[in-house]
């Protein structure tokens, strides 16, 4: 939800604002999440296609499926809502 919500187009665009951030000098790092053919919406490459239309250049994908392995990475989806943890971080120099 938070990808069809705009939660990336969102921080962004919070950070143009508040910090004065120029899209182009942002990096943006897709960290592994659930992919096709497990999950029939492919975040990465809506999260991509968003940070372009905002003008970010830099953009590495991990290119990781959580869902191809269980005993790596915690999916919700593959494994049926049994809950798990995640973490992310966010840095700003």
């Amino acid at each position: 939800k938070g990808t069809e919500l705009g939660v990336v187009t969102n921080a962004i665009t919070q950070m143009v604002d508040r910090f004065g951030s120029d899209p182009s000098g942002l990096v943006v790092q897709l960290s592994p999440c659930i992919r096709p053919p497990h999950y029939e919406v492919d975040f990465a490459a809506e999260i991509i296609r968003q940070c372009r239309g905002l003008g970010v250049k830099e953009i590495h994908d991990s290119g990781v499926c959580t869902a191809c392995d269980l005993k790596r990475y915690y999916s919700y989806r593959a494994e049926k809502g049994k809950t798990g943890r995640m973490l992310a971080l966010l840095g700003m120099r």
